[in-house]
């Protein structure tokens, strides 16, 4: 697994144009049991920030969907280098990367209260037309973000992840009303939730995620069923691979991979 460069003592971006900064203070109910930031609360601040910049950008959600537009999320790769604590102030660096086919991409950067890079991600959007519920060509929104062309956190591109071959492991966990986001379908913080419960407890009593990544592939909704498989890929319990589909139809609406590192 690659590692983060987190010898910079100054913000990568800190003096660019069209970075949108965060800063959060972790409240109690962001945290896991053992009084960590958690990952989906990680997920839960980038999307906060996404947003916000995308608002202010004149791309939010909700402009785009008074053109019969919307954002979908599709890809997304974060590393983790540490899990900060309650109370805890962190900052949160965003901004748009680029284009790769279809896609808009979008960096974060975390860092702590000491400056220190704690977390990288970048991730690719789609714009779907609502009606059609097909993805549209991106450039036309591409000119309105303005991206820092080439900018990111980390080096690798974001592919489509293989097929799980081999269902060592298995949950099910059904779509709650809470789950939902504006577009009415599950919102992609769930599918990481579902990720990270759906492996072997062992795991999650022994080991933190410092590396997950996600491709979103169909959309979930209210009530729907859903299987989360997973395979342990090495043998040092380090790497697994998942799949999620949706019992009814067998449509497969997500698949992921995550590295684990003992507490």
């Amino acid at each position: 697994m690659d590692t983060l460069d987190t010898s910079r003592e100054t913000p990568a971006v800190a003096l660019e144009p069209n970075v949108w900064e965060e800063t959060y203070q972790i409240r109690t109910y962001e945290v896991d049991c053992r009084n960590r930031l958690s990952i989906l609360s990680m997920f839960n601040f980038m999307q906060d920030a996404a947003s916000k910049h995308a608002q202010a950008l004149g791309v939010s959600v909700h402009r785009l969907l008074s053109e019969n537009y919307t954002w979908l999320l599709s890809r997304l790769k974060i590393k983790i280098v540490s899990y900060p604590g309650i109370n805890d102030r962190i900052q949160i660096a965003t901004w748009p990367s680029g284009t790769q086919r279809l896609f808009a991409l979008r960096d974060f950067e975390f860092r702590d209260g000491s400056d220190q890079v704690i977390a990288a991600a970048v991730s690719a959007w789609l714009v779907i037309d609502v009606q059609r519920r097909r993805p549209v060509r991106i450039l036309p929104f591409v000119d309105r973000l303005k991206p820092l062309e080439g900018h990111h956190v980390l080096p690798d591109t974001l592919e489509k992840l293989p097929e799980l071959k081999n269902r060592t492991y298995e949950k099910k966990f059904i779509a709650r009303y809470g789950d939902l986001d504006v577009n009415q379908h599950v919102n992609n913080v769930s599918f990481v939730e579902w990720v990270v419960e759906g492996v072997p407890s062992s795991l999650l009593n022994t080991s933190a995620p410092v590396q997950l990544e996600i491709n979103f592939l169909a959309e979930a909704f209210y009530e729907d069923c859903i299987l989360v498989a997973c395979h342990l890929r090495d043998p040092d319990n380090t790497v697994y691979h998942h799949s999620l589909t949706r019992q009814a139809d067998g449509r497969e609406l997500a698949r992921a991979r995550s590295f684990w590192r003992p507490f």
